[in-house]
């Protein structure tokens, strides 16, 4: 805090960091710059020929990290599996053994439903993206939410929540719904699987949206003006 409002030049990822170093570290908005990280769009992408699950969803998830937002999603899986007995979560990451989500899992009966993968490479994840029908991002904050963006590269349907920067990554090619709602999410991944077609047309259009604003040499073009800037400015 000493130090952030002394600096120049800050460089954040998205408009709602920015006002949050701003409001918590008091940097003047005038000294911070807004450039979103880049989303590896070849990497992540639709893989020809996958066959995805119907009913099947994935998410991301730290090991019992509250900030993820897993119970939410749990709880709606809970309610969907009355629906559609074949639904399955993958959970791209580890929940701490014996820890909250194991015990919340064994509590809603979801042993058969969900299953956790870890250690995966960014190849392994993009294909476990094209084998879902619906991702979830159920997150409480993201500075800048690479799974929104890995998702929507993918061509996943979306279903994000609609807080700090996740809105700035979706624009209008996610369904969008208040954090710490597990109804919402119920609706939104039954909204996906009741008009596949419709929100499948949203993601490639989503993909697309990825590409044009989220490229990594755009983004270091960016950087690079900055840095020119910056130096030019200090040499006056």
């Amino acid at each position: 805090k000493k130090v952030a409002k002394r600096i120049d030049v800050v460089v954040t990822p998205s408009l709602n960091s920015k006002q949050d170093i701003h409001s918590d570290f008091k940097v003047p908005l005038m000294n911070i710059q807004v450039i979103p990280n880049g989303i590896d769009f070849k990497t992540f992408s639709p893989i020809p020929n996958t066959v995805s699950k119907v009913h099947g969803v994935i998410t991301t998830a730290s090991a019992d990290v509250p900030l993820k937002g897993l119970d939410f999603s749990l709880h709606a899986i809970a309610r969907l599996k009355t629906e559609y007995s074949d639904i399955r979560l993958t959970v791209i990451g580890s929940p701490r053994p014996g820890g909250h989500t194991e015990r919340m899992i064994k509590k809603l009966q979801l042993e058969e439903q969900v299953c956790f993968k870890t250690n995966l490479t960014k190849e392994e994840i993009a294909l476990e993206y094209s084998k879902s029908s619906v991702a979830v991002v159920s997150s409480l904050y993201e500075g800048f939410g690479f799974p929104v963006g890995e998702a929507m590269a993918c061509a996943t349907p979306l279903v994000a929540t609609d807080v700090a920067s996740i809105p700035e990554i979706t624009g209008s090619f996610a369904q969008l719904i208040p954090s710490e709602d597990a109804d919402a999410i119920y609706q939104g991944i039954k909204n996906i699987f009741e008009n596949s077609q419709q929100y499948k047309t949203q993601a490639e259009l989503g993909r697309r949206h990825i590409i044009e604003n989220f490229d990594w040499i755009k983004i270091g073009h960016a950087y690079e003006e900055l840095l020119y800037k910056t130096i030019d400015n200090f040499q006056c």
